[in-house]
């Protein structure tokens, strides 16, 4: 291998032929010590490069931290994050509505709140996700809709009443419901990491087919005509 030790050791063994005193043992010698060192220093640099690498690597972590905690968990939401403690489906305000006064709900109300310690409902920042199910259906026929929502999506349906508060959704059907008795499960995800999960059965009115022309048989009109 070129470089400084190699030439350092050249210039010994010069010295040393010049001088008289140079031995093949003598210069095998050299050379060995020369490559043990030159191993300590590779060894060395592979140590040096691989903190570097966990050093840049921390570093990120670091950076990812900061940014998502300055552009997520502003100071004045830190309060409202450390009091909430629960997940709640509103039973009042949550069931099937009629919009068409046709027989039948049209779509599903549901009102989600997350609460504190007290139970008082917070305005929190988070992602939601609601899930509607039939339990009375075949299994591969249970999943009637899922509907997923922003932070921002539930920011704008913030309903705060005389009546109540929370976030408040009016959902049509993605899949008509044929059963009334219905399972209604709530996830929310904070900006702080925290999940919090809340389940109800609910009591809807099923669409109902339109109503049918009955059907003449031939005695009936043979009567009839």
């Amino acid at each position: 291998m070129d470089g400084p030790p190699r030439r350092l050791l050249l210039l010994l063994a010069l010295a040393a032929t010049t001088s008289g005193c140079a031995t093949p043992v003598r210069i095998e010698r050299l050379e060995a010590e020369l490559r043990d060192q030159q191993d300590q220093l590779a060894t060395q640099a592979r140590a040096l490069e691989s903190l570097q690498n966990e050093r840049d690597a921390l570093r990120h972590q670091r950076d990812e931290l900061l940014r998502k905690a300055n552009s997520i968990v502003r100071p004045e939401q830190a309060d409202l994050l450390a009091r909430v403690e629960q997940l709640a489906i509103n039973p009042w305000l949550t069931g099937g509505r009629d919009t068409d006064r046709q027989p039948g709900d049209d779509e599903l109300v549901v009102m989600i709140q997350p609460r504190d310690g007290d139970g008082e409902p917070v305005k929190l920042p988070g992602t939601l996700q609601i899930r509607l199910t039939d339990p009375a259906a075949p299994a591969d026929s249970r999943q009637l809709g899922t509907w997923d929502f922003t932070s921002e999506d539930c920011r704008k349906r913030w309903l705060a009443s005389m009546l109540s508060r929370g976030f408040l959704f009016k959902l049509p059907w993605q899949t008509p419901p044929t059963h009334k008795r219905l399972l209604l499960h709530a996830r929310f995800d904070t900006t702080d990491g925290r999940r919090f999960d809340a389940d109800a059965l609910i009591q809807v009115a099923p669409p109902s087919d339109p109503p049918r022309e009955p059907v003449q048989t031939a005695k009936e009109s043979s009567d009839g005509g």
